[in-house]
């Protein structure tokens, strides 16, 4: 046998064992044609609060919801926020030069009907940025990091909401 023989017929084991394993793809429909992004559109996302909590509100709309929230949802998203900017990296004169910003959140999602608990967790997203002589680059630098970080880690709520929905039905 030759070693093209070979990688076909371990490709095709490979692919025969996931679908004996119940591998199914977090997006797609299921037997009774319902998606989970259908229902991640189903989620109400509570209200957080302060500026990094409006940020990461509205991504997370914008990636659960992207056709709208509907009046009617079937769960729900309680998110706390917690920053964290620790100095790093500091000079001959001890200051710092670089900066760690840690966003974490401890969620828990639920179904509304039933207040069956679908997911809880922490997750956390962490960026770092520099710290430089001119006050206002090192407040943009600050910024954009946090920015960053509230995408990251809405990114990362959205993944374990659609675990959590896949997971719960």
């Amino acid at each position: 046998m030759t070693l093209r023989a070979l990688i076909s017929i371990f490709a095709l084991l490979a692919l025969t064992s996931l679908t004996a394993c119940g591998f199914q793809p977090l997006y797609a429909e299921d037997n009774g044609g319902d998606s989970t992004a259908a229902d991640m559109a189903q989620v109400k996302i509570s209200m957080m609060e302060n500026r990094i909590g409006q940020l990461t509100h509205n991504v997370l709309i914008e990636t659960l919801t992207p056709r709208g929230q509907t009046s009617s949802p079937e769960y729900t998203l309680d998110i706390n926020l917690d920053e964290t900017t620790r100095r790093l990296g500091y000079t001959k004169d001890n200051e710092a030069t670089i900066a760690d910003y840690i966003l974490t959140a401890n969620y828990r999602l639920s179904r509304i009907s039933d207040s069956k608990i679908l997911r809880t967790g922490s997750l956390r997203a962490r960026t770092t940025f520099n710290l430089v002589d001119s006050d206002f680059a090192s407040l943009e630098a600050e910024s954009a990091a946090r920015s960053d970080a509230a995408r990251n880690l809405a990114r990362q709520l959205a993944n374990q909401v659609a675990i959590g929905l896949r997971s719960g039905l």
